[in-house]
């Protein structure tokens, strides 16, 4: 669910962003149907997300979260994951999140067609919509988390949660996050 992340952890090749991007719509074992660079990808997002788990700033973040959402408190993570790094983006690279996403659509443009399984139908949404660049705001997360609340069997209400980038808790949040990130940068 934190797309921005897993793009912002790829490498620069078309089939290593569509790999990365598809972690979260492959699911089960990588089939050889796939192309290696692109199955490469979708591993390392599969890396990400396992450290990611076991990171202790992640686990305190978490906890902030279990309270109110329970077990939905990792899908809210992974999109407050985003927030945070868009609204910082200069933080952690020299290009602008406006560049950063213009050179990863140009180059997945071409490979639209690669895209595997729904994400051949999510990801010109997502690049039109500009759902990356409206994680700056509240109100995008808010509708983020409102998309997902509808994909999940259990529709659970997910948007409310934009609270805790409201009130006291956002800068504990953020701190936790910026403890994280450089780690999963480094890996």
């Amino acid at each position: 669910m934190n797309y921005l992340a897993h793009l912002f952890l790829a490498g620069n090749s078309a089939e290593s962003l569509i790999g990365n991007l598809a972690g979260d719509f492959v699911k089960g074992r990588i089939g050889d149907d796939l192309p290696l660079p692109i199955a490469d990808g979708i591993r390392h997002h599969r890396r990400v997300d396992a450290f990611t788990d076991s990171h202790p700033s992640v686990s305190a973040f978490r906890r902030v979260l279990i309270p109110e959402h329970g077990h939905y408190a990792r899908v809210i993570a992974d999109v407050f994951f985003d927030h945070f790094l868009a609204g910082d983006f200069s933080r952690y690279s020299s290009e602008s999140l406006d560049d950063f996403l213009r050179r990863v659509y140009a180059t997945i443009d071409p490979h639209i067609d690669e895209l595997p399984g729904r994400l051949r139908f999510v990801y010109p949404r997502m690049r039109d919509e500009g759902w990356l660049k409206s994680y700056q705001s509240i109100d995008g997360i808010r509708l983020a988390l409102g998309g997902i609340s509808h994909r999940l069997s259990r529709r659970p209400q997910l948007a409310p949660a934009v609270h805790f980038l409201e009130d006291t808790r956002r800068e504990t949040l953020e701190h936790l996050f910026h403890e994280f990130f450089p780690d999963v940068m480094a890996l």
